[in-house]
């Protein structure tokens, strides 16, 4: 079982199907939320709130769920695909975000309407999704943006160093939890491999 879930979050298909899945999950839940409010703006303002959050989320599980000696090897081993092989297409299973959304709702129900839940939960599933994309483009594009550009090295000295600068969207958490690294060029030489840009002809 363990091979098998292996060899399907590490392929093509799943990868892209997974992409699609995150932007879908986050759509439906915030109209799911729009369906039951009678406050639009209460639903949006949670929404972005998720999307904001889930930069925690993200910092969180790659630090501490990919990085961390633990038990749920399956998570370290998973990831580690990606540090061998950076063009490669890692990616959790393309139904887990939806699963992990409506187990968030279940969960929150009891403590929040289940229409802000969906908001909440919708947010932070589209905050996933971007993250998923800014990882995907950070491979496979050559960023112009100033704070695009800074990201995109900030997260190739993570190949080179992998207990540091674990954040994909931000640097925030990196510098409260000190595992920021501030490089040099030193330390950017050979991240041209870490790009796959198609050249024009």
């Amino acid at each position: 079982m363990k091979n098998l879930i292996l060899k399907m979050t590490a392929s093509k298909w799943n990868y892209y199907l997974s992409l699609v899945a995150d932007g879908m999950t986050g759509l439906v839940f915030l109209i799911l939320s729009f369906r039951t409010t009678d406050d639009l703006w209460a639903s949006c303002a949670l929404f972005i709130v998720g999307v904001v959050s889930f930069s925690f989320v993200e910092y969180a599980v790659h630090a501490w769920l990919f990085h961390k000696n633990h038990f749920l090897k399956i998570f370290i081993e998973g990831h580690a695909h990606h540090h061998q092989n950076p063009f490669g297409y890692d990616a959790l299973p393309f139904f887990a975000s939806a699963l992990m959304a409506f187990l968030g709702v279940e969960l929150l129900s009891p403590i929040m309407p289940q229409r802000d839940a969906f908001a909440l939960i919708g947010g932070l599933a589209m905050g996933y999704f971007n993250y998923g994309l800014t990882h995907h483009l950070m491979h496979r594009r050559e960023f112009t943006l100033p704070y695009y550009r800074y990201l995109q090295q900030f997260h190739f000295v993570h190949h080179k160093k992998p207990r540091k600068n674990h954040g994909m969207t931000t640097d925030i958490f990196d510098r409260i939890f000190d595992t920021y690294y501030q490089w040099d060029e030193a330390d950017l030489k050979g991240i041209e491999q870490l790009k796959k840009i198609k050249t024009k002809h």
